[in-house]
């Protein structure tokens, strides 16, 4: 891949999150399952802005170094276009594999596990999966916009994620289950889904030692429907609309920014 400092950016990423976090959470007087809910929501909620400087920085070294020849100068340019994306957005997982891990490792060593590894797995694959649409509306970006316009959406699109959840931390203060809120229009905002469905992979495991554990799990269900759909057909129609541009697209911008 072109730009292969991304592999070591994402291991470095990963690896100071999740050690970062799990010793906040180990010796900070909270409850660690709220503080685990918290640690999902700060990482998807910096979802929209690491996936987009990490694909303005690799489209505009592609720029730089030949005019983005590995895209737009190969036979098929929607294979290219779907390898790049898919490559990228692996390199998403691996970041978030070695945060989920080694937070959780930092949690059992202290002794303050509190939640099966079932959660962050849930967690890890609902921040993962629905951050499809993210790399796939940067990479168009970058190609558009360019580096700077990109990387300012996604500090745009950060600061939406955060309050689409009453703010950060808001759970973890205040021992709320803030991932169960009821949709609303956020549920259409691509930028609020990584950090609403990790929030609910750690949240489901939360609300089955609580009192109200019968009415939360149909609010549980009903977040999750509800972010789901608008993620699914949103992601879809973005694919759609990329492979039919990508053929007809032609680079203005060059190597000139």
């Amino acid at each position: 891949m072109t730009g292969s400092f991304l592999i070591p950016l994402h291991l470095v990423c990963g690896l100071a999150a999740g050690l970062g976090c799990g010793a906040f959470v180990a010796y900070a007087p909270y409850d660690p399952r709220f503080g685990a809910d918290a640690v999902f929501q700060i990482l998807g909620a910096c979802i929209p802005l690491m996936v987009a400087i990490v694909c303005a920085l690799n489209l505009d070294t592609e720029r730089e170094a030949g005019d983005m020849a590995n895209l737009l100068g190969t036979p098929n340019r929607q294979v290219s276009l779907v390898g790049k994306i898919l490559a990228l957005w692996l390199l998403g997982l691996l970041a978030l594999a070695l945060a989920a891990v080694s937070f959780a490792a930092i949690l059992g060593i202290a002794g303050r596990g509190g939640l099966p590894w079932s959660s962050y797995l849930l967690a890890t694959v609902g921040t993962w999966a629905s951050s499809l649409c993210l790399y796939m509306l940067a990479v168009l970006l970058a190609m558009l916009l360019g580096r700077n316009a990109t990387i300012g959406i996604g500090v745009a699109g950060t600061g939406i994620a955060i309050a689409s959840l009453g703010g950060m931390l808001n759970g973890l203060f205040s021992h709320s289950l803030t991932g169960l809120a009821a949709p609303g229009p956020s549920s259409w905002i691509p930028f609020t889904w990584p950090t609403r469905f990790g929030s609910l992979g750690i949240e489901q495991a939360i609300i089955h030692g609580l009192p109200s554990a019968s009415r939360d799990q149909v609010l549980l269900q009903a977040a999750l429907l509800g972010n789901l759909l608008p993620c699914l057909v949103f992601t879809l129609a973005l694919a759609v609309a990329l492979l039919l541009w990508i053929g007809h697209f032609e680079d203005r911008r060059r190597a000139r920014e």
